[in-house]
């Protein structure tokens, strides 16, 4: 929680009062690892993007705050939808290059987390990001040990992520 208040309040350039999903002239968050929409989706109506009341729908039939982000019903802050693990970083790092293209300055974050490290789409996205030399994309990874068989290191172990 703490992490995504300082990014949201502190550190990205966003408005939600001139949000679109195109990302255009702001700093984007893509969150990787959707299973942490309850922090997300809290954050995101605090910083004025939705109602807080609307909190109260989470994970109900037909709302727009799902288990993970969805762009299906229009939330406002969510580029990108999760579920398969893996895939926001990829979706980051062509934003993160659609801005450099565009001439846009702002930066694309993404909060990875450490199970979905086991992913080779999480790899594949980090070669294109050094071959593409991404300055502008901030990479992060929810290091917690935890993923959803259990611990990290007991499912496939991933070694010493850090040197990677």
């Amino acid at each position: 929680a703490d992490f995504l208040t300082v990014l949201y309040f502190d550190v990205m350039k966003q408005d939600p009062a001139s949000w679109t999903r195109s990302g255009k002239g702001q700093d984007m968050f893509i969150l990787s690892a959707g299973h942490l929409t309850p922090v997300y989706y809290s954050v995101l109506a605090r910083a004025g993007y939705f109602p807080l009341e609307e909190l109260g729908t989470f994970r109900r039939f037909g709302t727009r705050l799902q288990g993970h982000p969805s762009v299906r019903k229009g939330l406002p802050g969510v580029f990108q939808a999760s579920g398969s693990l893996g895939q926001g970083l990829s979706a980051a790092a062509g934003a993160a290059l659609g801005k450099r293209i565009d001439g846009d300055p702002n930066l694309v974050f993404c909060l990875c987390g450490d199970g979905e490290s086991e992913e080779g789409q999480i790899w594949e996205a980090g070669m294109f990001a050094v071959y593409h030399k991404l300055d502008n994309l901030i990479a992060m990874t929810d290091w917690n040990g935890q993923q959803i068989d259990g611990p990290v290191d007991s499912v496939a172990g991933e070694g010493d992520l850090a040197a990677k």
